[in-house]
């Protein structure tokens, strides 16, 4: 039995007593890793079923976890050990509140309890050793808008899905998993692996569509095949082939002439839902690649339980005498730093992540995953960016400002330093972007847009990033600057950034001020703060001068300190080669301050919000 540390860390931060469930993979010679578990309400029906669902293939229930001396324990656990069905041997936890000393372990052989250690794989080897799949396929659902009918629609679907006629092709490659053929491609025989598959994918620059300016890596880094942004696993993107569309049922079909006649009684319309699904799965990279078919098509029918579910959740919730009508389901996927493993959402087209029914949704994904209700994890701005999409983003008419261009930067060099790093998603906006003429007065503005992207990205506001005009408009509506202040090329500092974030997204901000450049170093280890518990982008300003602070590497022991700035006076083309290598995102010395010029910093506090 394995546990990962970041599973551990989880299982340490619950404190309350109660009781879940647990979650793991098969690894090597048949041994379980457990990499996830869900909390369960004391009353009421237990929800790892549905929850099941929202995992990638292969991570299956596996056993019970008790937290304290929870009352509810013996009558959730033979309800939970009997729908194990991966392992004989079901494991059952004992853990202690909010601590790991205690924590025993055991598997239940025969209705007894039997003690086992445990090993511990840290997350470096975990991210190593297991990748995911990720296909794209779709569907049409045809059905009465009930629930009942819905189920059985989808259990009609499943049944065509496993029937053998679909064909995956690993993406940008001539590698074809079928039924019958397996995994076709003259080097694999029955007893290659998914690392051999891994092997065979196209490096980001060996793609047609690579460019080699898109990114840079330190030349000790291997080049990690295509993945996810901020998620260290290797990420294998299938495409779906599939024979033609079956012929209509007989029962849909019109009815045939006949010389007598009859009464029928006509049947309610049916209503036709698009399904545009994505699946996932997580394999051993020492996995046969007999398994794959199998796999692949496991995690379509899991995707599909989620649809229905999602669906069905949406009937029950309509109230009588309303108008039923289908919405569109869509796949989500995250990748909350805590878990370690992804996990699927479905969510309904034209209810909007506001809506009463989507925030109760969430707020009970917060409770069954023992994750805090002041920061989201679920929203749509909080969905995973894979690598393939940001790449085919990039390469489209539509511009987006470049994505965490700090992720490859050089090490600061500071000896026996912490890093301390902003914490998600942020674009980066500088001079001349969007056709506007700031050179020389817009770095504030553009400072502000990377602060408004952080929590655009993060979920926290759907409200678009402001332009240059949008912030003078709202600071002469406020009375804070004059009318002549509008379309001007007047500079802003800290103190007028905190007030746009309170206007435009309702966020409070801290002004941190600082005598002189000389004594920033004073302040690294409250930065070093700030982006643990915050982790938002700060804005800095001295002088007439601009920057974002996101990131300080400080050493407790000596003092040293180097800020990781992104600067907003570049004026280049979006090319994160040359932005990381000319030092426009990089770590700075505090020979970068003006020692005669004092600094105020605006740091944005995240809102409570789930």
């Amino acid at each position: 039995m394995i546990f990962s540390t970041l599973y551990l860390q989880r299982l340490e931060r619950v404190k309350l007593q109660c009781s879940g469930c647990l979650y793991g993979v098969f690894y090597g010679d048949g041994t379980l890793l457990l990499l996830s578990f869900n909390v369960e309400a004391s009353v009421g029906q237990l929800n790892y079923e549905h929850i099941q669902h929202k995992f990638p293939a292969e991570l299956d229930l596996c056993g019970f976890v008790n937290f304290g001396d929870c009352s509810d324990t013996e009558a959730h656990l033979n309800q939970v050990i009997s729908s194990v069905d991966i392992t004989d041997n079901p494991i059952v936890l004992q853990c202690q509140l909010g601590t790991l000393v205690g924590m025993k372990a055991s598997f239940l052989v025969h209705g007894k309890l039997e003690h086992v250690p445990y090993e511990v794989m840290e997350a470096p080897q975990l991210f190593n050793d297991f990748c995911f799949t990720r296909l794209k396929c779709g569907f049409f659902l045809h059905t009465l808008p009930t629930p009942e009918a819905i189920a059985k629609e989808m259990h009609v679907l499943r049944k065509r899905v496993a029937d053998g006629s679909l064909v995956f092709n690993v993406a940008q490659t001539k590698i074809y998993v079928s039924s019958n053929c397996g995994t076709q491609h003259k080097g694999f025989n029955s007893e290659s692996l998914i690392e051999d598959l891994i092997a065979e994918l196209p490096t980001p620059a060996e793609t047609p569509s690579g460019n080699k300016k898109k990114s840079v890596a330190a030349a000790s880094e291997p080049v990690k095949h295509t993945g996810a942004v901020g998620c260290a696993y290797d990420v294998i993107n299938i495409d779906v082939l599939r024979s033609r569309t079956r012929e209509p049922a007989v029962g849909d079909a019109a009815p045939h002439p006949a010389l007598s006649v009859c009464f029928t009684q006509e049947e309610p319309s049916k209503v036709q839902v698009p399904l545009e699904l994505e699946a996932m799965a997580i394999l051993c990279k020492k996995t046969k690649l007999l398994r794959l078919y199998d796999v692949l098509i496991e995690s379509i029918c899991r995707s599909l339980r989620l649809f229905e579910q999602c669906l069905s959740e949406r009937l029950t919730e309509q109230e009588a005498g309303t108008e039923v009508k289908l919405l569109t389901p869509r796949s989500y996927h995250f990748y909350p730093q805590e878990f370690g493993h992804f996990l699927s959402c479905a969510y309904l087209d034209d209810l909007s992540d506001d809506e009463p029914s989507v925030q109760e949704k969430r707020k009970r994904l917060h409770r069954q995953f023992a994750l805090p209700a002041t920061r989201p994890y679920f929203r749509r701005a909080n969905q995973c960016h894979f690598q393939a999409d940001v790449d085919a983003a990039q390469t489209t008419v539509t511009w987006t400002p470049l994505l965490n261009t700090h992720l490859g930067v050089r090490p600061s060099g500071v000896a026996d330093g912490k890093e301390y790093l902003v914490n998600g998603n942020y674009h980066y906006y500088h001079y001349l972007q969007q056709q506007i003429q700031d050179k020389g007065w817009g770095c504030a503005y553009r400072s502000l847009q990377t602060i408004c992207s952080w929590f655009l990205l993060q979920g926290y506001t759907e409200r678009a990033i402001p332009t240059h005009r949008e912030v003078q408009e709202y600071l002469h509506k406020i009375e804070d600057k004059p009318a002549s202040f509008v379309g001007s090329s007047q500079w802003i500092g800290s103190t007028e950034l905190s007030m746009c974030l309170q206007g435009f997204l309702n966020v409070d901000s801290k002004i941190l001020h600082v005598g002189s450049g000389a004594e920033l170093s004073t302040i690294a280890s409250e930065l070093a703060m700030h982006f643990q518990t915050q982790g938002t982008p700060v804005m800095i300003g001295g002088g007439v001068l601009a920057h974002t602070i996101i990131g300080v590497d400080y050493c407790v022991q000596t003092g040293q300190a180097k800020f990781l700035i992104l600067d907003p006076h570049y004026t280049g083309a979006d090319e994160l080669a040359t932005i990381q290598i000319k030092g426009w995102c990089g770590w700075k010395g505090m020979d970068f301050w003006d020692k005669k010029s004092y600094y105020n910093l605006c740091m944005p506090q995240r809102p409570i919000l789930y």
